[in-house]
C-alpha cells in the first residue's frame, strides 16, 4: 500500500497570510516541506481522506489527480478538510459518482446541497453539466463498513463534537490508522482499539501544538503523540515496524520542519510534507 501526502498544514497552513513569526518567516524564505497546506490525502491513488479548501491547489501543483479518486473519507466539516462546493458542481467526464463519508453532522450540509440541485435540475431552474453528481454517505461510529475494495471502521476524536469528527481504521493489504484531528484518544475509541485486535503498519498522527503546550484538548503536540503511540504499543496495535507519522502541523509547533524532523525522529516517529508518499 502507498499513502501520499497533499496537504500537511494544521488550519491556517504555513505560512499563515498575516503571520510574522520565525516558523511563517522561515517557510516563505526557504520553501519546500516548510510550505504546508491544508489536510489531504490519498491512499492507493483511488481513496482520498479528505477534500480541504486546498484541493484545487493541490491538482495545480502538487500532481493530485481526483479524477482517480473514487471514494473520499471526511474526518470532519471544517474548512481545512472539506470544501464541498468544490464538489458539487463537476463537468462532466466519465466514470461514476464521487461518494463523500462522513458523520451525518459533518455531511448533511452536502447532502442538503445535492438534494437541491437535484430538485432545481427537475424544475429546469438550473442546467446539468454532469452525469456524475456527487454522492454523500453517511457513517456510524465504530460501524466497519466497505469502501472501494478497503474496509474502514470510523473512530470517535476527542475533536469538534458539534460536527461528530471521525478518525478512521482503513484496511486493505496492510492497515492504516489516521488520527487527525483529535488530542488524546477518548475512552470509547481506545476501549475499540483495545478489543479490534488489529496490527497497524502505518499510524498518522496530529501534531499540532508545540510540544508541552497544550493549550487545546482537540489537538495533540509530540508528548501525546507519544502517549498515545504508548498506548497503541501495549494494547499490541503496533509494533517496531510500524511507520508513525506526523501531520497536521502549524505554525503553533514552533518548530521549522527540520527541526522537527530531527526532534520527532528521537522519538520514533517520521514529520510528513506536502507531496511525501510512503509505501509499505
Amino acid at each position: 500500500m502507498k499513502i501520499t501526502y497533499y496537504g500537511t498544514g494544521a488550519g491556517a497552513g504555513i505560512p499563515e497570510i498575516f503571520c510574522s513569526c520565525r516558523v511563517c518567516e522561515h517557510a516563505r524564505a526557504h520553501r519546500g516541506p516548510n510550505i504546508r497546506t491544508r489536510s489531504q490525502a490519498v491512499v492507493d491513488g483511488c481513496l482520498g481522506i479528505d477534500f480541504s479548501v486546498d484541493a484545487f491547489m493541490h491538482t495545480l501543483y502538487g500532481g493530485l489527480d481526483m479524477r482517480q479518486v473514487r471514494n473520499v473519507l471526511i474526518t470532519h466539516s471544517h474548512h481545512d478538510h472539506f470544501m464541498p462546493a468544490d464538489a458539487i458542481s463537476r463537468p462532466l467526464w466519465e466514470g461514476e459518482p464521487m461518494r463523500f463519508y462522513a458523520s451525518e453532522k459533518s455531511g448533511k450540509g452536502m447532502r442538503n446541497a445535492i438534494e437541491s440541485n437535484e430538485k432545481a435540475y427537475r424544475e429546469g431552474r438550473r442546467i446539468r453539466t454532469s452525469d456524475y453528481a456527487p454522492e454523500m454517505h453517511f457513517l456510524e461510529m465504530f460501524t466497519p463498513v466497505q469502501i472501494g475494495g478497503y474496509t474502514v471502521t470510523p473512530l470517535r476524536a476527542r475533536h469538534a463534537e458539534a460536527v461528530d469528527a471521525m478518525l478512521f481504521i482503513i484496511q486493505g493489504e496492510k492497515n492504516i490508522l489516521w488520527c487527525h484531528d483529535t488530542g488524546l484518544l477518548p475512552e470509547d475509541t481506545k476501549e475499540y482499539l483495545k478489543n479490534c485486535g488489529i496490527s497497524f503498519d502505518f499510524v498518522s498522527l496530529d501534531c499540532t501544538l508545540a510540544r508541552g503546550k497544550q493549550i487545546t484538548k482537540s489537538h495533540m503536540d509530540l508528548e501525546w503523540c507519544t502517549e498515545t503511540a504508548a498506548f497503541l504499543r501495549e494494547i499490541g496495535c503496533i509494533d517496531d515496524h510500524t511507520i508513525l507519522a506526523l501531520s497536521h502541523i502549524g505554525h503553533l509547533v514552533e518548530r521549522t520542519h527540520r527541526e522537527l524532523e530531527e526532534e520527532a525522529a528521537a522519538l520514533g516517529f517520521t514529520v510528513a510534507y506536502d507531496g511525501k508518499t510512503y509505501e509499505f
